[in-house]
């Protein structure tokens, strides 16, 4: 059996065409003997979750938030429902070529636990692709995440075994990257590439906001080392600190003692600065040790279409 998670927020114009490309697409290539499709309406302003309420079909179901929480916490909650053998989790806007999905499933039944689709070509600013593959090479020196060395910067959407679907289950942490996550998670992992298409309606909902908080709470989520660079530039700044000290002293007695106050004054902004940052890191860490203390769930659902009793 196959499940299909679509997380959606917004996208009534590219949904529909979505859901019927890949109900094909499964169908008419024999992919799978059985198949669900659920869509988790992430608390959407339009109708969403009455156009998959339409199809009038038990295989698409629509789970709706109760909240907005993101494309990731609404893919794991999709997951959490999936029944499938395997799962397919893809983007509602369109963008996302199922047609490789064939190619994804052989190596899933070759063995493989995690089946990544990588986009050929980032149709992205030059801006935007830069910080991401930055970031992404920055996220492999500072983690041991990336061992099967997928390129991350270029993923989109995959496909997961059961056994990863239950390891995701079972890490119930709120403040963390579902991909980072996924990485984190080992098992054998292999990629297929495709060529990413252009948006028929609407606009992305990943701005440059959501992008920073998405890789925030990755670096935070899978790194301790932000906190050990503290010390490490605390010690950097006290040594330079007690060679500037030296450096008035020894002016000092050969009669020439610094003038004014603006070097007083610029060594304090800088240490300051410092001090901000570093509280600010550490507060990082304490908030999202306060937030996972908390237990909430990551997310409660509004309604479903499913008439199951779990549901």
């Amino acid at each position: 059996m196959l499940s299909v998670i679509i997380p959606a927020f917004n996208e009534s114009n590219n949904l529909k065409n979505t859901i019927e490309e890949i109900k094909k697409l499964i169908e008419n290539k024999d992919l799978s003997k059985e198949y669900e499709i659920v869509v988790v309406d992430d608390h959407s302003d339009d109708n969403t979750y009455h156009i998959v309420e339409s199809f009038k079909d038990n295989r698409i179901k629509c789970v709706r938030l109760s909240r907005r929480s993101g494309s990731h916490i609404a893919l794991r909650a999709g997951i959490a429902k999936a029944k499938g053998d395997a799962v397919l989790c893809i983007s509602a806007d369109g963008q996302d070529d199922p047609n490789i999905l064939g190619e994804m499933i052989k190596k899933w039944s070759a063995g493989t636990h995690i089946v990544w689709a990588l986009c050929k070509r980032r149709r992205e600013p030059f801006f935007i692709k830069w910080c991401a593959l930055f970031f992404y090479k920055m996220l492999e020196r500072l983690t041991d995440l990336n061992k099967a060395q997928i390129d991350l910067s270029r993923v989109n959407f995959y496909l997961l075994d059961k056994k990863v679907v239950e390891a995701i289950n079972q890490c119930p942490e709120r403040n963390t990257s579902l991909f980072g996550l996924i990485s984190w998670l080992g098992f054998k992992q292999d990629y297929v590439e495709f060529e990413r298409r252009e948006r028929k309606f609407g606009k992305s909902k990943w701005n440059f906001r959501s992008r920073f908080h998405l890789a925030k709470d990755w670096i935070v989520a899978f790194s301790g080392l932000p906190l050990k660079l503290m010390s490490v530039v605390g010690m950097f700044v006290s040594l330079v600190g007690f060679l500037y000290a030296f450096f008035i002293i020894a002016y000092a007695i050969l009669g020439n003692p610094v003038q004014g106050w603006a070097s007083t004054m610029v060594v304090i902004l800088i240490l300051g600065g410092l001090f901000m940052l570093m509280l600010g890191i550490i507060g990082e860490y304490v908030w999202r040790n306060l937030d996972e203390s908390r237990r909430r769930p990551l997310y409660f659902i509004e309604k479903s279409t499913s008439k199951e009793p779990d549901e």
